[in-house]
């Protein structure tokens, strides 16, 4: 009887192990089937809320860069190392700031497109630097005098990659030109002319022979943005720089002639009352040098040669 007990004491254990050993993997297999339903919502809420890469391209084929540069912004507050959207975001602050009229609203997608173009060209490929190398030059050169030399550096860099822009062999030229590389500035910004015309680029390439002390190519190009420009502000500037170089080169008579020039066609114009009285000066007639620089004062208050001579 007792072993009977049990025999029947150990089939009933026998049963409740196998029943509970069989709720135990149910159980398992429920919770594992909850975390992985689990899982693919927050999967999919989490990538609702990040706008699509292919809709970031989108948006820049459009021009929008202001959706570019919000949505990569998004992007990178989930992956902040993503080289691709820290790229997209500097292209577009860069633009933005292009577009821009606020100055500080300006200043700050300038900085803004530094910072992430600087951090986007340790995590990009080797190809897609000469492209980050391009705007963050431009960018750099936008920043003034104690940045050009890392605006050159970039902008070189992207020139010796291959990078073709039409605007960067005169971005290259400008930077030179705040360098005081007389040489590459006058190169650059002859290529520029090869490339996209302009009288501002004829005026520009003038000044850089000037400061190169080559007067006669100096002359030569202003006297070439004067005949294409149909701007008058830009060719009265160059008539004045003209009746400039004609006093140093003692030819007064040239010179009053280029700055009464201005006069019929901009009578308040200080620097041609300027001129005029350089030209008195010259000829020894300091009372109506005086006369003409006070003029120019009345005109423009702050102008530097004249209050120079008027030791103000």
């Amino acid at each position: 009887m007792s072993l009977h007990l049990r025999k029947k004491r150990y089939l009933l254990s026998g049963r409740h192990s196998w029943y509970t050993s069989r709720l135990a993997h149910i159980a398992l297999f429920a919770v594992l089937a909850a975390l992985v339903i689990f899982g693919i919502i927050h999967y999919r809420n989490k990538s609702a809320s990040i706008p699509s890469v292919s809709g970031i391209y989108e948006d820049w084929k459009e021009s929008r860069y202001k959706d570019v540069y919000s949505k990569s912004a998004i992007v990178l507050s989930k992956r902040p190392l993503d080289g691709e959207m820290l790229a997209l975001k500097g292209f577009a602050a860069y633009y933005l700031f292009s577009a821009q009229t606020d100055t500080a609203e300006a200043q700050g997608y300038l900085t803004d497109s530094i910072v992430s173009l600087r951090n986007a060209w340790y995590r990009v490929a080797s190809g897609e630097k000469p492209k980050i190398a391009y705007i963050l030059g431009k960018a750099y050169f936008h920043r003034g005098f104690y940045y050009a030399d890392l605006a050159m550096k970039y902008l070189q860099f992207a020139r010796d990659a291959g990078i073709t822009y039409p605007d960067l062999p005169e971005f290259i030229g400008l930077t030179a030109d705040v360098l005081g590389n007389n040489e590459t500035a006058i190169a650059s910004f002859t290529e520029a002319l090869s490339v996209n015309p302009s009288d501002l680029l004829l005026f520009t390439l003038s000044r850089s022979y000037q400061k190169a002390g080559n007067v006669d190519k100096a002359k030569q190009y202003l006297s070439e943005t004067i005949r294409v420009s149909g701007d008058e502000l830009l060719q009265n500037k160059c008539r004045y720089e003209i009746g400039m170089i004609l006093i140093a080169e003692g030819k007064v008579d040239e010179a009053e002639t280029e700055f009464n020039t201005i006069l019929e066609k901009e009578p308040n114009s200080a620097d041609a009352q300027y001129g005029l009285g350089v030209v008195c000066e010259t000829r020894g007639d300091l009372v109506k040098a005086r006369a003409a620089w006070r003029r120019a004062l009345r005109i423009n208050p702050v102008h530097e040669g004249a209050r120079q001579k008027m030791n103000i």
